[in-house]
């Protein structure tokens, strides 16, 4: 009788860690399962992220390069631009992004602090010319585009003594010539008045003279051109839109 009930203790004691076993494995196998949902839902978490930082990097991408919209005017070199100082671009930190100067060694051609992601509104580092579209400002700071194909944004100081701030009129009655389609931007006698007749040389140089609100005097050269000389107004900017172009140099 002892042995048969010995016997059956062992059975009672192996058939209870076996159950606990399989219901430890069960456990097992439903946290496992709970884990793997969660690494799929983070997964699919990050997918989604990715592809919404895809659509907002592709959205950056298609800036459009006439558009002044949000512009307060443009960060260009100062007169006082002085050999081998750096013009410098800054993080939102205040960390350093980009420094270079217009003093470098170019017999071989290159630029010297090139930087793919410079692509400002006009940029020559030859001819000491730079211009970049002003969208913000703080207390110590102009913020800037660097990039008008990504529209990445920097910061200029604005003690620099190395730039300055100007606004769109004064930057374009002081470049050397402007282009426009003749065909849609028509040469006027004034400001919103008669389209003026008579067919001007294909070559002629349109030079700005004075704005007057979305509207630009230009003249071309009376020496060159004799009875073909004069001036006319056209339309600079339409619905926060260029619809000029600027040449900086003869």
């Amino acid at each position: 009788m002892k042995r048969m009930a010995i016997i059956c203790l062992v059975l009672i004691l192996l058939t209870s860690q076996a159950c606990s076993t399989e219901v430890a494995n069960t456990q097992v196998l439903t946290l496992n399962g709970q884990q793997t949902n969660r690494n799929s839902e983070r997964r699919e978490v990050n997918e989604n992220l990715t592809e919404t930082n895809a659509d907002k990097e592709q959205q950056v991408v298609q800036t459009d390069k006439t558009s002044i919209k949000g512009t307060k005017g443009l960060i260009v070199l100062s007169d006082r631009y002085r050999k081998n100082e750096f013009v410098r671009f800054y993080n939102e930190d205040e960390s350093l992004w980009y420094e270079f100067t217009f003093f470098y060694d170019d017999s071989d051609g290159k630029f010297d602090y090139e930087n793919e992601n410079f692509l400002p509104f006009a940029f020559h580092p030859d001819y000491f010319s730079l211009a970049l579209k002003c969208v913000g400002e703080d207390k110590n700071r102009y913020e800037v585009i660097v990039n008008e194909e990504t529209g990445l944004k920097k910061f200029v100081k604005k003690n620099d003594p190395t730039l300055k701030f100007q606004t769109w009129e004064d930057h374009i009655t002081k470049a050397f010539a402007v282009d426009f389609n003749r065909n849609e931007n028509h040469l006027r006698e004034t400001p919103q008045g008669k389209i003026k007749t008579g067919e001007l040389p294909s070559e002629v140089t349109f030079h700005p003279v004075k704005m007057e609100g979305d509207w630009l005097k230009v003249s071309w050269d009376v020496a060159k051109q004799g009875d073909n000389a004069g001036s006319g107004w056209i339309k600079w900017k339409e619905n926060q839109k260029l619809l000029i172009e600027l040449s900086y140099f003869s």
